[in-house]
């Protein structure tokens, strides 16, 4: 004890506490702390097997307050030109959330078992007199027969595709679906009926592509299903209003249905983030 100025005792000061250091991430609060993979996997799977993707990069955006004050949500334009890596990291997001629900060698057997009966159909069509009538629309339905049954294989005996590879399969399956529809000598009635391939196709498209690709895969289905209708238009005994009833509500179902797949996706996707 030191004397003060007055003779008394008086103690020796104390230092102020000091605020303990921060120990949290810095991407704490700003949305992304975690992939949304290993989110999902931590919260519903803790003993998922290990995959070959790494977790996403958190995508950090502006709060409320400051998205309300620019009149609208900056999340909606970074989507517009984004970038690969985030495109990955979107993929990333949703093959994480389908390991966290469901087994995915089930999903890649229907995925097989879809593929395996595109070319069922083109094989059955050439066997039942339906195939085509000149060599080398033969040789387009036959060659659509075995990209269907190589994709099934494919999809059976590899892991779950990266991104692009699966855009490419998309693509390559609307081609295959397209060719094969006019290339057969079929009925009307069968060739509108196998158009419904193009909007199974299109539950793959809108849950695991990004907009652009699911826009492509669109542009595809939309316009084959016009040219397979019209095509069947003029070489065929097929009234106009016919066609355009037919038109209408085929192109509306292959466009609907991953278009509303993609936007549910993307909600959830946002929320989480």
């Amino acid at each position: 004890m030191a004397p003060g100025p007055e003779g008394i005792p008086q103690p020796f000061p104390q230092p102020l506490p000091q605020p303990l250091p921060q120990t949290y991430p810095k991407t704490y609060g700003q949305g992304g702390a975690f992939g949304g993979a290993g989110a999902f996997g931590a919260a519903f799977t803790p003993s998922a097997p290990s995959r070959a993707y790494a977790s996403p990069r958190p995508e950090s955006f502006p709060s409320a307050d400051s998205a309300a004050d620019t009149g609208s949500d900056s999340r909606d334009a970074r989507d517009d030109d984004a970038p690969r890596g985030l495109l990955e990291s979107r993929y990333e997001w949703i093959v994480g959330m389908m390991y966290s629900f469901t087994d995915e060698r089930v999903v890649r057997i229907v995925i097989a078992f879809f593929t395996a009966a595109m070319g069922v159909c083109a094989t059955l069509e050439i066997l039942f007199g339906f195939g085509a009538r000149t060599q080398p629309a033969l040789g387009i339905q036959i060659g659509c027969a075995a990209f269907a049954f190589t994709a099934a294989l494919w999809w059976l005996v590899t892991s779950w595709p990266r991104l692009w590879t699966a855009f490419v399969f998309v693509v390559l399956a609307d081609i295959g679906i397209i060719a094969a529809n006019l290339s057969a000598d079929m009925p009307p009635e069968f060739a509108i009926g196998k158009t419904a391939f193009l909007a199974v196709l299109g539950l793959f498209a809108g849950v695991f592509l990004d907009r652009w690709m699911l826009a492509v895969h669109l542009v595809l289905s939309a316009g084959g299903v016009t040219a397979i209708i019209a095509w069947l238009l003029f070489t065929g005994d097929v009234p106009v209003l016919g066609a355009l009833v037919v038109w209408a509500p085929v192109s509306a179902l292959c466009v609907a249905i991953p278009a509303l797949l993609y936007t549910f996706v993307r909600a959830v996707r946002l929320d989480q983030n």
